[in-house]
């Protein structure tokens, strides 16, 4: 009796559909800059991406932890801009409408420096 149920069991899996697998979208490509952000750290070397920092806190005495957290630093400003030429050209029209590159990864704001932060850091929104 078992086994006829097995070998019932068996014909209908092989007769039934296969799952339907994932064919439309597929999960988004997270940025590299991103991955290990938040992770302890005590050099910059922990740290998994290559732009990262290692921040570390102070005491009350001022003296510095010995566990820090990896941050990423905002590019600066002027990251990827070209100097401006005097004469307009054509070529130059649309080298001057181009907007200036992010400072930061998607979904991430770049937060100045501030209270007890040296440098401006990219924060998740």
């Amino acid at each position: 009796m078992r086994s006829k149920a097995l070998k019932i069991f068996a014909a209908l899996a092989l007769l039934a559909p296969p799952v339907a697998s994932a064919k439309g979208k597929s999960a988004p490509v997270s940025d590299a800059r991103t991955q290990g952000l938040g992770r302890s750290c005590a050099t910059k070397k922990d740290c998994a991406g290559r732009g990262h920092v290692c921040l570390k806190e102070s005491d009350a005495n001022g003296k510095e932890l010995t566990q820090g957290i990896c941050a990423l630093p905002c590019a600066a400003i002027d990251a990827g801009m070209t100097a401006p030429q005097m004469d307009p050209t054509p070529s130059n029209v649309e080298v001057a409408k181009k907007p200036p590159p992010p400072r930061c990864p998607k979904h991430y704001q770049c937060r100045s420096a501030g209270t007890g932060v040296p440098i401006d850091l990219c924060v998740k929104e």
